[in-house]
């Protein structure tokens, strides 16, 4: 009974681990060459022992030719899978391997091998063949190269995979070494207990334990997961039948008593809502029974996941993000530290940002150089956005021998790093995330290495974002300190400005006065003469003398507009406001220059208003020369044409305007108009004496007055309109 039970148990194990590990990678020649030779191995321990539980010597036959051919096949798989673990160059030597696998095969069936099968005391027992000998030597020869494989490369390994290694070099060899022993020393030797006949199949019990105790430690094949989930659902299965078998007799007897009947619908019905109710609650159970056996560390992934989501897209603090990114990783993943570095584009290298743990000798900051390499290389092999694990990288480069990852390897064993994660914002690495050894000893799963990808690139962008955030922060300040002082220093210039202008004003006032009582003097003399106070004038002078008088004139007006601005800026400019007519003072404007415009040909029109305009407070004087000055200019710059004067009432404003037919005004000269010393392009060459100060007196005076005043135009050569607006 009991053989039957290890029987069954040894070719499940091997059933299941053919499964998983062939779908876990079915490409790779490790995964393929291990799938083979635990399948073959678990038909081989069937055959082996239902061949001495069959009594008819026919099948008997059958089954020992098969245990034998499976022998066969079961020792090159383990060749092959021992060279393509350890990645050995002997590829080409597989087919060779093959071919004298199926002709030994042949040999056995055609009774080269074995012959003169037969029962002696209920155990099936043999002679050798003539090939026998090269049969138990091909054999031995399989299992010898492939321990002396994977031992050599275990002298040479480190880490993780030196263990793996280890584990699966025991299993098997110890295996290996008792089915020979049991299956072909023994027959020879005349041995025919059968329980140590045996002894080969129930010696798989080290590959199981072996193996099993890989897998769970030290990630072989990474299958851990799957088997903790096929764990899961078995028992689950397994006790779901059990208690519904149970229950099920326990309610036929109860219905039975209670109703005098035994209904298998009622059973049914009530087995159905029993199961239905408890199956999730004992299948979280047994998944947390599971997971403490396989994973003394375990997580929920979407709870890390949801966490990391919620802290990164809340904060734009730099070092409340990456304090928390390294304390979070490392309570998930108990290792014994993690440190967290960012790249400083300034200086060209990494510089840590936050750690957490005990690390055993500290890394402030890394030569970007460096890993510029190391991710250069990785990204000729499509690589470069992978997380890089040690044990893989020294297991690579064993064949490789690549300088760069030989540099790589030598830092991560000094400062004891088991994962360098790199994180990066688009096609760019900004930061890398080193995470040690676990403090439990166990490796870091694919679960671990999934997680740890989608969490490195929310970090990344966190991170960047907050980095953002920072350098606009340091700028808006650094801003407002720079403004700071250009406030200042415009404060300091605005007063050397104003005492600069406050001199010139004073200057400008005291030499207009000096020059208005000479020239006024000069005036009245000229005016004298030309009167003939002083005696009959030379008809040959008369002409000069009069261009004299209206130059002095023109030097008079300038003196006074100078002053005039001296005294606006300066705020002496006194206002004398009356109620005033403004119908009756445009129109004796008009009346004046009238003549002047018919002199120089050009027709002169006054719209009076239609309604009686009402008086307005006004200094009579000063808006007097305001709309002598519109109308005056409005005559010297139109060479041909018209001038149109007019006046209207609007609603509560009252409008005066000038318009013309003459040069016009372009766009952009519209803004210069009313500042000091501003004249149109091209206006000097009609009237060459102005100042470009009468529309900025006119402006200033005006805006005592709580008056507008602008002009319109269509462009060149299409005339102006001048407009001031009164407020009623």
């Amino acid at each position: 009974m009991l053989g039957y039970i290890i029987t069954s148990i040894i070719l499940i194990f091997f059933s299941v681990l053919f499964y998983y590990i062939f779908r876990q990678n079915p490409k790779a020649v490790t995964n393929r060459s291990l799938a083979l030779m635990t399948l073959l191995l678990g038909f081989w321990s069937l055959v082996n022992f239902l061949e001495n539980e069959i009594k008819s010597i026919q099948i008997a036959k059958i089954f020992l030719d098969l245990d034998f051919v499976l022998a066969a096949f079961s020792a090159f798989y383990f060749f092959k899978f021992c060279l393509a673990f350890t990645l050995s160059n002997f590829q080409k030597y597989f087919k060779l391997g093959y071919i004298i696998t199926w002709l030994i095969s042949l040999a056995v069936i055609i009774g080269l091998i074995i012959n003169n099968i037969r029962f002696y005391r209920g155990t099936l027992i043999f002679d050798s063949g003539p090939l026998f000998i090269v049969y138990a030597l091909l054999l031995f020869l399989y299992i010898l190269l492939g321990c002396y494989e994977i031992f050599r490369k275990y002298l040479k390994a480190t880490g993780l995979y030196k263990v793996q290694l280890l584990y699966v070099l025991l299993g098997l060899f110890i295996s290996g070494l008792i089915a020979l022993v049991s299956n072909l020393i023994f027959p020879l030797l005349n041995i025919t207990d059968l329980n140590l006949l045996r002894l080969g199949i129930y010696g798989m019990i080290f590959v199981i334990g072996f193996t099993s105790y890989a897998i769970l430690r030290y990630r072989l094949m990474d299958i851990r997961v799957i088997i903790r989930r096929s764990a899961v659902f078995t028992v689950l299965v397994l006790i779901i039948t059990a208690i519904y078998a149970v229950l099920a007799y326990f309610l036929s007897q109860i219905f039975t008593d209670i109703f005098g009947v035994s209904s298998l619908i009622l059973n049914g019905v009530v087995m159905a809502v029993l199961v239905a109710l408890g199956f999730e609650p004992l299948k979280l159970w047994l998944s947390y029974i599971t997971d403490s056996f396989l994973f003394k560390a375990e997580y929920k992934p979407q709870e890390v996941l949801a966490q990391f989501s919620d802290q990164l897209t809340t904060t734009l603090d730099l070092s409340v993000i990456t304090k928390f990114i390294v304390k979070k990783l490392g309570e998930v993943f108990k290792t014994n530290f993690i440190s967290l570095f960012l790249l400083n584009e300034k200086n060209n290298v990494f510089e840590k940002t936050a750690d957490w743990g005990k690390v055993k000798e500290q890394m402030q900051q890394i030569d970007e150089k460096l890993f510029a390499r190391v991710f250069k290389y990785l990204q000729s092999l499509n690589k470069e956005r992978e997380i890089v694990v040690r044990e893989e990288v020294k297991k690579a480069n064993e064949l490789l021998h690549n300088p760069i990852l030989q540099l790589l390897i030598e830092n991560l064993d000094k400062y004891e790093v088991n994962l360098i994660v790199p994180l990066y914002v688009r096609d760019k690495i900004v930061g890398l995330l080193f995470l040690a050894d676990k403090k439990s000893g166990d490796v870091y799963s694919q679960q671990d290495l999934r997680i740890l990808e989608i969490i490195s690139s929310q970090s990344a962008v966190a991170m960047q974002n907050a980095q953002l955030f920072e350098e606009q922060k340091h700028f808006a300040a650094h801003l407002k300190v720079e403004v700071d002082k250009a406030t200042k220093e415009l404060k300091i210039a605005n007063i050397q400005l104003k005492k600069l202008d406050r001199a010139k004003s004073e200057f400008i006032s005291i030499a207009s006065h000096q020059l208005r009582t000479p020239l006024t003097v000069i005036k009245g003399y000229l005016s004298m003469i030309d009167q003939g106070d002083f005696g009959s004038i030379p008809q040959k002078i008369t002409l000069p003398l009069d261009r004299v008088y209206k130059s002095t004139l023109r030097i008079i007006g300038l003196v006074e507009d100078l002053l005039n601005i001296s005294r606006i800026e300066s705020g002496r400019m006194q206002y004398d406001f009356v109620k005033t007519d403004l119908a009756d003072l445009a129109h004796e404007v008009f009346d004046e220059l009238e003549q002047h415009a018919k002199n120089k040909g050009l027709r002169i029109d006054y719209i009076k208003p239609d309604k009686k305009i009402p008086e307005i407070m006004l200094d009579r004087s000063k808006i007097r020369e305001v709309i002598m000055n519109l109308i005056d200019n409005a005559i010297k710059y139109t060479p041909a044409g018209s001038v149109t004067v007019k006046l209207e009432k609007l609603d509560n404003h009252v409008r005066f305007s000038v318009s013309d037919t003459g040069h016009g005004i372009e766009p952009d000269e519209m803004p210069l108009l009313f500042q000091k010393f501003s004249r149109a392009k091209g206006v000097q060459l009609v009237h060459t004496e102005g100042t470009g100060l009468g529309l900025y007196i006119a402006k200033q005076i005006l805006h005592k007055h709580n008056a507008k005043i602008w002009a319109e135009s269509q462009g060149s050569g299409k005339g102006s309109e001048f407009i001031i607006e009164f407020k009623i």
